[in-house]
């Protein structure tokens, strides 16, 4: 008796159990993706890269709300919230993690060594400690470099052409440069009889002025600007601050251009970011970062601004303009 009221549970379940249409697969979690950057502000118009980013993803096929949910955490200049949002990135168990700068990889290397980290604006990942070689990475990190070796020595002589009287450079940035850099930078100057000065390091926007102007106290001095959470998200500021010292002076990003600054030399923002999302698009596919080999910039590009060599009372040389992508009369 048992068994024939089993068998007829059985065949009202098959009957009633709902129908999976042919070729439908089980549903499955909606992948997540993490987006960590110390110089993005939390509110307001997402920023272009990562405008950029997106767009890239959803020419891939993934697009947010729908099959992918993508987790923004912005610290908007607040270096400080960094680690504790890289942290609760690892603890919401996302899928990947698209991170920024190195201290932004810096926190996901300390809060995860197994979800996937992709870099955005790492400068040496090698150096930085995230990967093993760019070939093979070797862990949980991949992405795309942000520099290319004996850029450093590419920003003093370009400094140097654009303002021939320049007799000292300072770095400005938040944090301190890789060796190779201040080795490259350092061997430009000698041989074209520039020092290099101490860098000037600020954690903070009140930080800027007073530094700048302990520098620029001796004349005949240079700033150059490498990629810097701090020093890209105040941007209008930092240039200010050069055209109100006269202070010649060369950036990474070309926004710095854009906003008023001398020259910049490096690779495109958005494009990085481009790149970026074809790891993502990789691994949400079931790659592993280790097997991702690092991507470095193929070109870099120059941008000029002739309107701030005017009011500092240069003549940018024929020759190197030129070798300008951009030129902002």
């Amino acid at each position: 008796m048992g068994r024939r009221l089993a068998g007829i549970a059985l065949v009202f379940a098959l009957l009633f159990w709902p129908a999976i249409p042919a070729g439908a697969e089980p549903s499955a979690k909606t992948p997540r993706i993490g987006l960590l950057s110390g110089a993005t502000e939390p509110s307001g118009p997402l920023a272009p890269q990562w405008v950029a980013f997106l767009d890239a993803l959803r020419t891939l096929g993934w697009v947010d709300g729908q099959n992918i949910v993508v987790d923004r955490r912005f610290a908007g200049g607040h270096s400080e919230r960094v680690s504790s949002f890289a942290m609760e990135l690892a603890q919401m168990g996302v899928d990947v993690i698209v991170a920024t700068g190195v201290p932004e990889n810096q926190a996901v290397r300390r809060a995860t060594t197994t979800i996937p980290a992709v870099m955005v604006v790492v400068d040496d990942p090698v150096e930085s400690g995230f990967v093993q070689s760019l070939a093979r990475p070797g862990g949980n990190f991949t992405g795309v470099a942000f520099s290319i070796p004996g850029v450093g020595e590419k920003y003093v002589e370009l400094l140097k052409e654009a303002a021939p009287s320049l007799a000292r450079v300072a770095i400005l940035g938040s944090h301190q440069q890789r060796p190779v850099f201040l080795e490259e930078i350092t061997r430009a100057g000698r041989a074209l009889g520039v020092v290099i000065s101490p860098p000037i390091l600020v954690h903070d926007p009140a930080e800027l002025e007073p530094a700048v102007a302990r520098f620029a106290h001796e004349r005949h001095g240079g700033l150059i600007c490498p990629s810097d959470a701090l020093t890209f998200l105040h941007r209008k500021a930092v240039v200010a601050l050069a055209s109100k010292y006269r202070l010649p002076a060369i950036y990474t990003f070309r926004e710095h251009v854009e906003a008023g600054g001398l020259m910049a030399y490096g690779p495109t923002i958005p494009d990085r970011f481009r790149q970026a999302a074809t790891f993502v698009d990789k691994i949400l596919k079931g790659a592993k970062p280790a097997d991702l080999p690092v991507e470095q910039p193929t070109r870099l590009e120059l941008a000029v601004n002739l309107k701030t060599a005017k009011a500092l009372g240069l003549r940018v040389p024929p020759s190197l303009l030129v070798r300008a992508d951009q030129v902002i009369q």
